[in-house]
């Protein structure tokens, strides 16, 4: 109980201290003018979160906040006051762990000398479904669930709505399905089974692809979320027959505007949306890992934001994740991350984590990822074997657990260190860094975020 209350009132006492600060401070003894050269003296306090108060002491900052910017490293906080020898400013989000924090007034630019650490507070919540329970789209999302082990991958918009494919190998019910946070609702897109599903950043369209068909729906979400079949073609004559039909994921290369898809048969192609023509690209290398068919379709694929000719494809039958770069037609396909028909066992105590191509992952599925004006650059990936999200830090290449409790199964939310799931397999990143995550043996659209404190 005490704890709570420290907790309530700590916030509200500094918030007044700081009222206090600069309701006292003299504008023409402090620089209030903000003429004279800008001065920094210290910051405090030295650490915090998202949305932290930040109290910036130095000289000739002057009194209009709109003039002035502060970087934590290069994300830009929010100036909420200034009073010539101080300001308050809020904390960004994400802006690395240790920050050099800046001030920007004009021409002037000083950036201090100590730094500022950052705290990342992350937690896991339900946003919809209920396991054991059947399905159930369309209506708030109280009200929506899924079956248990239908759901698949899934992306986002730009407005954080999240995608989210469900269906099972060999079933006859599935489709597409919509989830959005900020109207609390979901809508059926399409009650056709959908392989996967993407967002076109240049149309501003969603991309989905169809299962055992030649059928890529598009839908626009300005229209209602209305879904038009588009028809992939062969090549009159066909210079090799490709099995569209058998599309398993598809991506977007922006670098040259082509859809490549991968297929159950072990084959890349690739098509543009003038002509909807399939052209034959080369056979997977690491498809195929095992008998079954139905294993052929655990894989997906995404490009590199960054560096947009490079093609990541996580290959859930073959425990690793590739690479290769698809400006280039000779060049090799490489495994980037994990090893080749090496999985993680039924051990909770086996060591899964190091360096990218040390690491070990079991059944993994769906990537996103982050990278922002920080210097960082994260890949998660959905590793539905191991009940984990995984981190990959592409800059250092070291592979961690991001979220989830290796080889424990369950549906508990709170922190990463806390939350649990049942065979994960997508993982769609929304604008503000957030990741939904299609938890398919529990049947539920789960969410990990940052909060403040």
């Amino acid at each position: 109980m005490k704890k709570k209350i420290t907790q309530t009132l700590l916030p509200i006492i500094i918030g007044l201290l700081t009222m206090m600060q600069f309701a006292c401070s003299d504008d023409n003894k402090s620089g209030g003018s903000g003429n004279g050269p800008l001065k920094l003296t210290t910051f405090y306090p030295d650490s915090g979160y998202l949305s932290s108060k930040i109290i910036i002491e130095g000289e000739n900052m002057g009194t209009d906040a709109s003039k002035l910017s502060v970087y934590f490293n290069k994300k830009k906080g929010f100036v909420s006051q200034a009073a010539g020898n101080i300001l308050m400013v809020y904390a960004p989000k994400l802006p690395g762990d240790i920050c050099d924090i800046s001030v920007v007034k004009g021409t002037d630019s000083l950036t201090f000398d100590n730094k500022f650490r950052y705290i990342s507070r992350f937690t896991v919540e339900n946003i919809c479904g209920k396991e054991g329970s059947g399905l159930s789209v369309g209506g708030d999302l109280a009200s929506t669930t899924f079956e248990n082990w239908k759901l698949k991958v899934g992306c986002c918009d730009p407005e954080g709505n999240y995608y989210a494919c469900y269906s099972n190998f060999g079933g006859n019910t599935g489709g597409l399905a919509l989830i959005s946070e900020k109207n609390n609702l979901s809508k059926h897109i399409t009650k056709i089974i959908v392989n996967d599903v993407l967002y076109h950043n240049e149309t501003g369209k969603i991309y989905a692809l169809a299962t055992k068909r030649n059928i890529i729906y598009e839908i626009d979400p300005n229209n209602d979320w209305k879904a038009k079949a588009r028809y992939l073609k062969l090549p009159d004559p066909p210079a090799k027959q490709v099995d569209y039909d058998r599309a398993a994921c598809i991506a977007y290369c922006p670098a040259n505007g082509y859809f490549y898809a991968r297929t159950g048969t072990q084959q890349l192609f690739r098509f543009k949306l003038e002509d909807m023509i399939c052209e034959y690209v080369k056979d997977d290398k690491y498809n195929g890992a095992q008998t079954s068919e139905e294993n052929h379709f655990i894989l997906s694929m995404m490009f590199d934001p960054t560096d947009p000719t490079q093609l990541y494809t996580s290959y859930g039958s073959a425990s690793c994740i590739t690479v290769q770069d698809v400006s280039k037609p000779e060049s090799e396909e490489v495994v980037y991350a994990g090893n080749f028909n090496v999985r993680a066992d039924g051990d909770a105590t086996q060591v899964i984590n190091g360096y990218r191509t040390d690491c070990l992952f079991s059944w993994n599925n769906q990537m996103s990822i982050v990278s922002d004006d920080s210097g960082q650059k994260i890949m998660y990936v959905a590793d539905s074997g191991t009940q984990t999200i995984r981190k990959i830090d592409m800059i250092s290449g070291m592979v961690t657990i991001a979220v989830g409790r290796q080889k424990v199964q369950g549906n508990q939310s709170g922190t990463p260190l806390e939350a649990t799931f049942n065979w994960p397999k997508g993982v769609g990143l929304t604008p503000e860094g957030d990741l939904y995550i299609s938890d398919s043996g529990s049947g539920c659209i789960r969410k990990l975020s940052l909060r403040s404190p």
